[in-house]
């Protein structure tokens, strides 16, 4: 891995579409280390244009490129990516809806696969996955702890941000001594825990908060009182005036509902395609997510499945109440 870094002349960072404070923050700090070593990094997600004004609150946003064919066929500068790193995603699929572009990602070697997920699919040439890590922005930071090297301040910001983000400000069951440390270790670097970091686990839009608002007065409860889920359809959000990529932080306002087991946030993504999040309070959850092709934490998990929202929410509680009852 070291090694693979310190070669590295002109890389291509890339994450999962739909980004999140996470991913977009552990992609900028993992460029400004290999900055530091003198690469020039190019940073690509899918549909910049989604990042909300939030998330772009996170210095460095505006490096990222669309990851299209073009890009990846045609790099800026006109010189070739000599290395792919993969950062924050469970599997290769995740980062493009274009089979040609995880194609052309597939031929780009070596790939280096970053990750904190325990549902990661170890697709890289080298697989950098640290499944007890509560973000992949530890897992940068003990990237960076090896090297020994250098980080701009941004990076380390970006870092931060990423850690309060993912681990909801140092309260989820994965935040462990190692995460403090590393929240230590950025906040020497120039790193901060307030501003940038509390605006991105906090802070929302007014047409964001409007939407969070309608998807909680439409929550509906199981009959054993287990599971609360809602559904955010393309309606819900134009009668707010929001997008479906405005919505944000519905998942955990559910999982604050007392004697809640697991909760479920279905998003119409369109008339046939539908993203659910999961999170629960104890039971694992992460295999009814790979029931449908997805994947994430034991307790915090998705998926996108090819049905309709009415559809997709009807075989996924069905699944969940499964799992829940142990069948």
């Amino acid at each position: 891995m070291v090694a693979q870094i310190r070669r590295a002349k002109r890389p291509l960072i890339v994450s999962h579409r739909n980004p999140d404070p996470d991913s977009l923050g552990s992609a900028l700090g993992l460029a400004s280390i290999l900055e530091a070593c003198g690469a020039a990094p190019v940073l690509a997600v899918d549909q910049p244009e989604n990042i909300d004004p939030v998330m772009a609150s996170i210095p460095g946003t505006a490096r990222f490129r669309a990851l299209t064919a073009d890009v990846l066929s045609a790099p800026p500068n006109g010189r070739p990516f000599d290395i792919l790193f993969s950062v924050d995603t469970a599997s290769i699929d995740l980062l493009s809806p274009d089979e040609g572009v995880r194609s052309a990602l597939r031929a780009i070697r070596p790939i280096v696969n970053i990750d904190h997920h325990v549902t990661n699919e170890r697709y890289g040439d080298v697989n950098y996955v640290v499944s007890d890590a509560a973000a992949a922005a530890e897992v940068i930071w003990m990237l960076l702890s090896t090297l020994g090297g250098g980080i701009s301040r941004d990076g380390a910001i970006a870092l931060q941000a990423g850690l309060v983000a993912d681990t909801l400000g140092f309260q989820t069951k994965e935040t462990g001594p190692r995460t403090l440390r590393a929240a230590a270790g950025l906040h020497a670097l120039g790193g901060v825990t307030s501003d940038i970091p509390r605006r991105v686990l906090n802070v929302r839009t007014f047409e964001a908060s409007r939407l969070l608002g309608a998807a909680l007065a439409a929550a509906v409860r199981s009959k054993d009182g287990q599971i609360v889920w809602t559904q955010v359809s393309a309606r819900m959000a134009a009668d707010v005036g929001a997008r479906i990529a405005d919505a944000q932080g519905i998942p955990n306002a559910l999982q604050d509902i007392a004697d809640v087991e697991a909760v479920a946030v279905f998003y119409e993504m369109d008339a046939a395609r539908t993203r659910v999040s999961l999170r629960s309070r104890q039971a694992r959850i992460d295999g009814v997510a790979a029931t449908f092709g997805g994947g994430g934490h034991a307790l915090a998990a998705g998926a996108t499945l090819a049905e309709p929202l009415d559809v997709a929410t009807e075989q996924v509680l069905a699944r969940l109440g499964e799992e829940l009852s142990g069948k």
